[in-house]
């Protein structure tokens, strides 16, 4: 399984929009093979909130599962100000031994 990490920021001000597009039926919905982890609300940094949700897939869904993500989150960036990234995850020892063989 891979962990994708979606790192979100946006305006204090924008939080009502943004709730208005989280809680809306009308977003993009997620391929059944994607499952949310885990998701959290972090400190305020250069005035903007910041969010992490992970999720998993399978090993052979990455690439739409990085698509699907995209489209849901570019919906969520409708809201003026909001943006976010995607970084692939692995366990730290996975990626430690990985280092090392190179």
């Amino acid at each position: 399984m891979v962990k994708i990490m979606m790192v979100a920021k946006f305006p204090p001000h924008k939080l009502n929009e943004l709730i208005k597009n989280y809680m809306s039926t009308d977003k993009p919905a997620y391929p059944d093979f994607l499952k949310k982890v885990e998701h959290w609300a972090a400190q305020v940094i250069d005035d903007k909130h910041k969010t992490y949700a992970v999720y998993e897939c399978p090993d052979d869904k990455v690439l739409e599962s990085m698509a699907a993500l995209s489209k849901r989150f570019i919906y969520y960036a409708s809201v003026e100000g909001y943006t976010f990234k995607m970084e692939l995850l692995t366990e730290a020892d996975a990626a430690i031994k990985y280092m090392l063989e190179k």
